[in-house]
């Protein structure tokens, strides 16, 4: 091993040649085949294909699996409003819903919640006191508020 300039260095100077930079996005392994789903052009939530993603064995970045879940958002939510005694049959309209997502009204979970597809959940409001409420849709990977976007009458 040489520097730059010829001179011989050993394992003692190549040590100070080097500054240890902090890990923020781990390689990790892939222990088994993980599969993304592919929509045709056109087709519902339902036809979805499979497609190798990662191989087992193969090293990743965690950010590119972070990135195949990525945090839900709110566009809409119909009605916008409903009686405090709740039951109010609402749909949202939102991105990356996944089975498995939840909402809340308040921090009070909502009943019947049905994934239509990614971008549409139906579901019941839960009873409240009457004014605006929160409400939050939750996937696997983050939560999306939509600060005072129900209202409780």
């Amino acid at each position: 091993m040489y520097r730059a300039n010829g001179t011989q260095i050993n394992k003692t100077t190549a040590a100070t040649l080097v500054t240890a930079v902090p890990v923020t996005d781990p390689l990790v392994k892939v222990s088994e085949r993980i599969y993304e789903g592919v929509r045709a052009e056109g087709s519902k939530y339902p036809n979805i294909r499979r497609r190798l993603k990662f191989a087992t064995g193969q090293v990743i970045r965690q950010s590119e699996l972070n990135d195949c879940f990525p945090a839900p958002t709110i566009k809409s939510i119909s009605p916008v409003t409903g009686p405090a005694a709740g039951n109010t049959l609402v749909t949202i309209k939102c991105t990356n819903a996944t089975p498995g997502t939840t909402v809340t009204f308040g921090g009070t979970a909502a009943t019947s919640i049905t994934v239509i597809d990614e971008a549409t959940i139906t579901c019941r409001t839960p009873a409240k006191s009457a004014g605006a409420s929160d409400f939050v849709v939750t996937n696997d990977s983050a939560a999306a508020t939509a600060t005072g976007g129900f209202t409780y009458a």
